[in-house]
């Protein structure tokens, strides 16, 4: 009799690997912040300065330098296509918004992997074609449409906070974050996807009761 394999093959595989090895190198990270001469880091802590790049401002080739762009006292500043500033000794409040704005996509990328990881361990359990299994579905699509505009905006405000912070003359704020995050188009689309093929899978699996409920 010839075995059956695996349907889920080899998304499964691929994402218990990801999950295991990203668990295994923030572990590490952890362990690296309390051994002298590591120097590892995990969003942000443990890091000794601090840089942002202000996304909201662009410059173009060749334009003189306006006034404004003038970093903090105890910054510096590198100008490019964005102004960019950093400090090697940052203060309590600078460290931790150089490490807010690294934990919203670090959230939103390992939520996504442990929801895709449910979903995999539940319809290999269950079977592919069960109600649960479609709402396992649904959340991960919601997760990738509400989570990834969240995790946008969060970090568009905390850079912009940390900006406000290293320059001087700008009108970088958490109010012009919130104006000016970038929008994650194929998180978006990727999530509306996955709703679409949830509620797909809903309709088959009523379907199929009710074929199952007449014979």
């Amino acid at each position: 009799m010839a075995t059956v394999r695996n349907p889920l093959e080899p998304l499964s595989s691929a994402v218990k690997g990801i999950v295991t090895l990203l668990a295994a190198l923030t572990l590490a990270g952890l362990l690296g912040l309390f051994v002298d001469g590591m120097h590892l880091h995990v969003l942000g802590i443990g890091d000794k300065s601090v840089c942002v790049a202000d996304q909201s401002t662009t410059m173009s080739g060749g334009e003189v330098p306006p006034m404004e762009f003038r970093p903090a006292p105890g910054a510096t500043i590198q100008l490019d296509a964005h102004p960019s500033y950093c400090t090697g000794d940052p203060t309590t409040a600078q460290s931790l918004l150089h490490t807010a704005i690294q934990v919203p996509p670090f959230v939103f990328s390992v939520g996504a992997l442990l929801l895709v990881l449910l979903l995999i361990r539940g319809a290999e359990r269950e079977g592919l074609y069960t109600t649960r299994t479609a709402g396992r579905l649904r959340r991960l699509g919601w997760w990738l449409l509400a989570g990834s505009v969240l995790a946008a905006i969060a970090e568009s405000t905390t850079e912009q906070s940390l900006v406000h912070s290293l320059s001087r003359n700008t009108d970088a704020s958490a109010v012009t974050g919130l104006l000016s995050w970038d929008m994650p188009f194929m998180a978006i689309l990727t999530g509306l996807g996955v709703l679409s093929f949830a509620r797909v899978m809903r309709i088959g699996i009523a379907m199929r009761e009710d074929l199952d409920g007449t014979v």
